[in-house]
Protein backbone atom coordinates (compact mmCIF):
# COMPACT_ATOMS: atom_id res chain seq x y z
CA UNK A 1 0.00 0.00 0.00
CA UNK A 2 1.19 3.44 -0.88
CA UNK A 3 1.59 6.42 1.68
CA UNK A 4 2.25 6.38 5.62
CA UNK A 5 1.14 4.28 8.04
CA UNK A 6 -2.37 4.22 9.59
CA UNK A 7 -1.65 5.52 12.93
CA UNK A 8 -4.13 3.92 15.60
CA UNK A 9 -4.82 4.46 19.04
CA UNK A 10 -6.47 2.23 21.56
CA UNK A 11 -8.54 3.49 24.56
CA UNK A 12 -8.41 0.14 26.46
CA UNK A 13 -6.11 -2.49 26.71
CA UNK A 14 -8.78 -5.02 26.13
CA UNK A 15 -8.43 -3.77 22.64
CA UNK A 16 -5.55 -4.82 22.45
CA UNK A 17 -5.71 -8.77 21.60
CA UNK A 18 -8.19 -8.43 18.09
CA UNK A 19 -5.45 -5.64 16.69
CA UNK A 20 -2.69 -8.04 17.40
CA UNK A 21 -4.67 -10.74 16.09
CA UNK A 22 -4.98 -8.46 12.55
CA UNK A 23 -0.98 -8.08 13.07
CA UNK A 24 0.08 -11.24 14.08
CA UNK A 25 -2.11 -13.22 11.93
CA UNK A 26 -1.18 -11.64 8.58
CA UNK A 27 -4.51 -9.84 7.98
CA UNK A 28 -2.96 -6.71 7.79
CA UNK A 29 -0.45 -7.54 5.24
CA UNK A 30 -2.75 -9.82 3.24
CA UNK A 31 -4.96 -6.76 2.69
CA UNK A 32 -1.70 -4.38 1.87
CA UNK A 33 -2.12 -2.09 5.26
CA UNK A 34 -0.18 -1.25 7.65
CA UNK A 35 -0.84 0.10 11.41
CA UNK A 36 1.36 2.13 14.23
CA UNK A 37 -0.63 0.95 17.26
CA UNK A 38 -0.19 2.89 20.25
CA UNK A 39 -2.51 3.85 23.29
CA UNK A 40 -4.47 6.37 24.92
CA UNK A 41 -5.99 4.76 28.18
CA UNK A 42 -7.15 7.08 30.18
CA UNK A 43 -6.25 10.04 28.15
CA UNK A 44 -10.00 10.51 27.03
CA UNK A 45 -9.76 14.37 26.12
CA UNK A 46 -6.03 14.18 24.77
CA UNK A 47 -7.01 11.36 21.71
CA UNK A 48 -10.25 13.55 21.08
CA UNK A 49 -8.06 16.31 20.68
CA UNK A 50 -5.21 14.36 18.53
CA UNK A 51 -8.40 12.91 16.35
CA UNK A 52 -9.69 16.10 16.00
CA UNK A 53 -6.39 17.65 14.78
CA UNK A 54 -5.04 14.85 12.20
CA UNK A 55 -2.52 13.80 14.49
CA UNK A 56 -3.66 10.26 14.84
CA UNK A 57 -5.84 8.45 12.54
CA UNK A 58 -8.09 5.96 14.46
CA UNK A 59 -9.16 5.90 17.45
CA UNK A 60 -10.08 1.79 19.27
CA UNK A 61 -12.80 3.50 21.27
CA UNK A 62 -14.43 6.83 22.31
CA UNK A 63 -17.71 5.44 22.29
CA UNK A 64 -19.99 8.08 24.01
CA UNK A 65 -18.15 11.19 24.24
CA UNK A 66 -18.40 12.49 20.21
CA UNK A 67 -22.26 12.78 20.11
CA UNK A 68 -22.21 16.23 21.83
CA UNK A 69 -19.00 17.53 19.76
CA UNK A 70 -21.00 16.21 16.73
CA UNK A 71 -24.21 17.43 17.38
CA UNK A 72 -23.59 20.73 18.91
CA UNK A 73 -20.38 21.98 16.98
CA UNK A 74 -20.75 19.56 13.35
CA UNK A 75 -17.24 18.18 14.02
CA UNK A 76 -16.62 15.87 11.79
CA UNK A 77 -16.28 12.55 14.44
CA UNK A 78 -17.79 9.14 12.58
CA UNK A 79 -17.64 5.60 13.79
CA UNK A 80 -17.58 3.07 10.61
CA UNK A 81 -17.60 -0.64 12.52
CA UNK A 82 -18.46 -2.00 15.69
CA UNK A 83 -17.18 -5.10 17.15
CA UNK A 84 -19.05 -5.56 20.39
CA UNK A 85 -21.93 -4.93 21.10
CA UNK A 86 -22.93 -6.16 25.02
CA UNK A 87 -21.53 -4.71 27.78
CA UNK A 88 -19.29 -7.40 29.80
CA UNK A 89 -19.10 -5.99 33.06
CA UNK A 90 -22.09 -7.81 33.94
CA UNK A 91 -20.87 -9.58 37.34
CA UNK A 92 -22.12 -8.63 40.40
CA UNK A 93 -20.00 -8.47 43.69
CA UNK A 94 -22.29 -7.85 46.60
CA UNK A 95 -22.26 -8.27 50.68
CA UNK A 96 -24.46 -10.96 52.01
CA UNK A 97 -28.29 -11.23 51.34
CA UNK A 98 -28.02 -9.46 48.27
CA UNK A 99 -29.17 -11.74 45.38
CA UNK A 100 -29.51 -10.00 42.05
CA UNK A 101 -29.80 -6.87 40.65
CA UNK A 102 -33.74 -6.20 42.19
CA UNK A 103 -31.80 -6.41 46.23
CA UNK A 104 -29.50 -2.98 45.25
CA UNK A 105 -32.34 -0.72 45.95
CA UNK A 106 -31.68 1.39 49.04
CA UNK A 107 -27.67 0.44 48.62
CA UNK A 108 -24.46 1.62 47.88
CA UNK A 109 -23.00 0.68 44.50
CA UNK A 110 -19.62 1.89 43.74
CA UNK A 111 -18.47 2.14 40.12
CA UNK A 112 -14.69 3.65 39.15
CA UNK A 113 -16.11 7.25 37.98
CA UNK A 114 -19.61 8.34 37.49
CA UNK A 115 -18.46 10.26 34.69
CA UNK A 116 -16.61 7.26 32.49
CA UNK A 117 -17.87 5.21 30.12
CA UNK A 118 -17.51 2.08 32.67
CA UNK A 119 -19.53 4.22 35.07
CA UNK A 120 -22.36 5.14 33.73
CA UNK A 121 -22.77 2.06 32.17
CA UNK A 122 -23.69 0.87 35.76
CA UNK A 123 -26.08 3.84 36.05
CA UNK A 124 -27.86 2.89 32.96
CA UNK A 125 -27.91 -0.76 33.94
CA UNK A 126 -29.83 0.13 37.41
CA UNK A 127 -31.80 2.59 35.18
CA UNK A 128 -32.72 -0.22 33.03
CA UNK A 129 -33.72 -2.38 35.99
CA UNK A 130 -35.95 0.34 37.22
CA UNK A 131 -33.11 1.52 39.74
CA UNK A 132 -32.67 5.33 39.58
CA UNK A 133 -29.57 6.87 41.07
CA UNK A 134 -30.26 9.30 44.13
CA UNK A 135 -33.92 7.74 44.61
CA UNK A 136 -33.47 3.89 44.40
CA UNK A 137 -29.89 3.42 45.35
CA UNK A 138 -27.17 5.34 46.02
CA UNK A 139 -23.78 5.46 43.46
CA UNK A 140 -20.54 6.20 44.39
CA UNK A 141 -16.98 6.86 42.95
CA UNK A 142 -15.27 3.96 43.71
CA UNK A 143 -11.58 2.40 43.11
CA UNK A 144 -10.64 2.43 39.26
CA UNK A 145 -9.63 -1.11 39.76
CA UNK A 146 -12.76 -3.80 40.22
CA UNK A 147 -10.36 -6.16 42.78
CA UNK A 148 -10.19 -2.96 44.90
CA UNK A 149 -13.94 -2.05 44.95
CA UNK A 150 -14.37 -6.09 45.00
CA UNK A 151 -12.28 -5.81 48.59
CA UNK A 152 -14.49 -2.76 49.96
CA UNK A 153 -17.38 -4.86 49.47
CA UNK A 154 -16.27 -7.54 51.47
CA UNK A 155 -15.16 -5.20 54.18
CA UNK A 156 -18.91 -3.51 54.21
CA UNK A 157 -17.52 -0.11 52.58
CA UNK A 158 -19.90 -0.92 49.97
CA UNK A 159 -23.10 -3.01 49.30
CA UNK A 160 -21.93 -3.63 45.53
CA UNK A 161 -20.20 -3.38 42.76
CA UNK A 162 -19.99 -4.46 39.12
CA UNK A 163 -16.73 -6.14 37.43
CA UNK A 164 -15.88 -7.87 34.32
CA UNK A 165 -15.13 -11.65 33.57
CA UNK A 166 -11.15 -11.83 34.71
CA UNK A 167 -11.98 -9.80 38.04
CA UNK A 168 -15.11 -11.66 39.18
CA UNK A 169 -12.77 -15.24 39.06
CA UNK A 170 -10.23 -13.01 40.76
CA UNK A 171 -12.89 -12.07 43.54
CA UNK A 172 -14.42 -16.12 44.23
CA UNK A 173 -10.93 -16.79 45.14
CA UNK A 174 -10.96 -14.00 47.83
CA UNK A 175 -14.23 -15.70 48.59
CA UNK A 176 -16.35 -12.80 47.64
CA UNK A 177 -20.24 -13.27 47.03
CA UNK A 178 -20.22 -13.36 42.90
CA UNK A 179 -23.57 -13.01 40.81
CA UNK A 180 -23.52 -13.43 37.36
CA UNK A 181 -26.40 -11.22 36.28
CA UNK A 182 -28.24 -10.52 32.49
CA UNK A 183 -26.01 -7.74 30.33
CA UNK A 184 -27.26 -5.29 28.17
CA UNK A 185 -26.52 -4.06 24.56
CA UNK A 186 -24.20 -1.46 24.97
CA UNK A 187 -21.59 0.19 22.03
CA UNK A 188 -17.98 -1.22 23.64
CA UNK A 189 -14.24 -2.60 22.80
CA UNK A 190 -12.73 -1.98 19.25
CA UNK A 191 -15.03 0.73 17.39
CA UNK A 192 -13.59 1.79 14.76
CA UNK A 193 -13.32 6.07 15.40
CA UNK A 194 -12.23 8.20 13.32
CA UNK A 195 -13.47 11.65 10.92
CA UNK A 196 -15.41 12.24 7.71
CA UNK A 197 -12.07 13.98 6.67
CA UNK A 198 -10.01 11.24 7.12
CA UNK A 199 -12.25 8.79 5.82
CA UNK A 200 -12.59 10.88 2.74
CA UNK A 201 -9.34 11.09 1.83
CA UNK A 202 -8.32 7.85 2.75
CA UNK A 203 -10.74 5.58 1.56
CA UNK A 204 -8.70 2.73 0.15
CA UNK A 205 -6.58 2.04 3.60
CA UNK A 206 -10.58 2.37 5.46
CA UNK A 207 -11.26 -0.54 3.38
CA UNK A 208 -8.43 -2.79 3.87
CA UNK A 209 -8.40 -1.91 7.07
CA UNK A 210 -11.88 -3.22 7.82
CA UNK A 211 -11.15 -6.58 5.35
CA UNK A 212 -8.14 -7.00 8.05
CA UNK A 213 -10.95 -6.68 10.87
CA UNK A 214 -13.66 -8.92 9.86
CA UNK A 215 -10.50 -11.71 8.78
CA UNK A 216 -9.30 -11.25 12.23
CA UNK A 217 -12.51 -11.89 13.92
CA UNK A 218 -12.81 -15.01 12.25
CA UNK A 219 -9.93 -16.22 13.14
CA UNK A 220 -10.40 -14.91 16.61
CA UNK A 221 -13.72 -17.10 16.48
CA UNK A 222 -12.49 -20.03 14.75
CA UNK A 223 -8.74 -20.62 15.73
CA UNK A 224 -8.61 -20.57 19.69
CA UNK A 225 -5.66 -22.15 20.53
CA UNK A 226 -3.72 -19.79 17.93
CA UNK A 227 -5.31 -17.07 19.34
CA UNK A 228 -4.13 -18.02 22.71
CA UNK A 229 -0.85 -18.10 21.53
CA UNK A 230 -0.99 -14.44 20.09
CA UNK A 231 -2.52 -14.11 23.68
CA UNK A 232 0.78 -15.22 24.99
CA UNK A 233 3.21 -13.58 22.86
CA UNK A 234 1.44 -9.94 22.44
CA UNK A 235 -0.86 -9.43 25.21
CA UNK A 236 -0.40 -11.15 28.40
CA UNK A 237 1.66 -7.94 29.78
CA UNK A 238 -0.63 -5.32 28.56
CA UNK A 239 -3.70 -7.36 30.27
CA UNK A 240 -1.46 -8.63 33.26
CA UNK A 241 -2.82 -12.03 33.13
CA UNK A 242 -2.07 -14.04 36.58
CA UNK A 243 -2.09 -17.53 35.15
CA UNK A 244 -3.31 -19.13 31.75
CA UNK A 245 -6.79 -20.07 33.35
CA UNK A 246 -7.43 -16.13 33.24
CA UNK A 247 -6.49 -15.78 29.66
CA UNK A 248 -9.19 -18.54 28.51
CA UNK A 249 -11.80 -16.72 30.73
CA UNK A 250 -10.80 -12.94 28.97
CA UNK A 251 -10.94 -15.62 25.37
CA UNK A 252 -14.06 -16.84 25.70
CA UNK A 253 -15.78 -13.63 27.18
CA UNK A 254 -14.78 -11.81 24.02
CA UNK A 255 -15.09 -14.77 21.68
CA UNK A 256 -18.82 -14.67 22.68
CA UNK A 257 -19.19 -10.83 22.07
CA UNK A 258 -17.42 -10.33 18.77
CA UNK A 259 -19.71 -9.67 16.04
CA UNK A 260 -19.18 -11.70 12.35
CA UNK A 261 -20.08 -8.87 10.79
CA UNK A 262 -18.98 -5.49 12.81
CA UNK A 263 -22.36 -3.58 12.52
CA UNK A 264 -23.68 -2.12 15.72
CA UNK A 265 -27.44 -3.22 16.87
CA UNK A 266 -30.02 -0.83 17.38
CA UNK A 267 -30.00 -1.23 21.55
CA UNK A 268 -26.48 -0.51 21.72
CA UNK A 269 -26.54 2.44 20.08
CA UNK A 270 -29.39 3.41 22.29
CA UNK A 271 -27.88 2.74 25.36
CA UNK A 272 -24.52 4.36 24.83
CA UNK A 273 -26.48 7.63 23.58
CA UNK A 274 -28.30 7.32 26.81
CA UNK A 275 -24.94 8.04 27.99
CA UNK A 276 -24.48 10.88 25.97
CA UNK A 277 -27.60 12.56 26.73
CA UNK A 278 -27.05 11.89 30.77
CA UNK A 279 -23.30 13.79 30.34
CA UNK A 280 -25.09 16.36 28.03
CA UNK A 281 -28.86 17.08 28.51
CA UNK A 282 -28.98 19.51 25.36
CA UNK A 283 -28.21 17.18 22.65
CA UNK A 284 -31.06 14.77 23.43
CA UNK A 285 -33.05 15.70 20.40
CA UNK A 286 -29.69 14.47 18.49
CA UNK A 287 -30.27 11.81 16.07
CA UNK A 288 -27.27 9.41 17.37
CA UNK A 289 -27.19 7.84 13.55
CA UNK A 290 -25.48 10.99 12.15
CA UNK A 291 -22.34 9.54 14.08
CA UNK A 292 -22.40 6.20 12.26
CA UNK A 293 -21.05 5.40 8.62
CA UNK A 294 -21.44 1.85 7.52
CA UNK A 295 -21.19 1.93 3.97
CA UNK A 296 -17.74 0.16 4.39
CA UNK A 297 -18.55 -2.62 6.49
CA UNK A 298 -21.88 -2.87 4.03
CA UNK A 299 -19.91 -2.98 0.80
CA UNK A 300 -18.01 -5.98 2.23
CA UNK A 301 -21.02 -7.78 3.71
CA UNK A 302 -23.15 -7.18 0.36
CA UNK A 303 -19.89 -8.91 -1.78
CA UNK A 304 -20.03 -11.83 0.67
CA UNK A 305 -16.88 -11.57 1.75
CA UNK A 306 -18.06 -12.04 5.38
CA UNK A 307 -20.80 -15.40 4.63
CA UNK A 308 -17.73 -17.13 2.84
CA UNK A 309 -15.18 -16.79 5.82
CA UNK A 310 -18.30 -18.79 7.86
CA UNK A 311 -19.06 -21.32 5.40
Amino acid sequence: MAGKKIRVFYRAAGHVPLWKVMEEGGFLEKHGVEIELGSREGLREQALKELRAGELDIISGNHHNLYAPRALKGEPFVHIAQTNNLWKENWLVARAGIRGVEDLKGRRVAMDDFHSHTGLNVWRYLQIHGLEEGRDVELVNGERKGLDRVRKVMSGEYDATFVRAVEQFRARKLGANVIEVSSMPMIEGVTITTTTTYVNRHQDEVRRLLLALVDAIHFFKTRREDTLNIFEKSCRDVLKFQSGEEMDIFYENQEKSLERKPYPTAGAIENIFALAVQENPAIRDFNPLALWDLHYVREIDDSGYIDRLYA
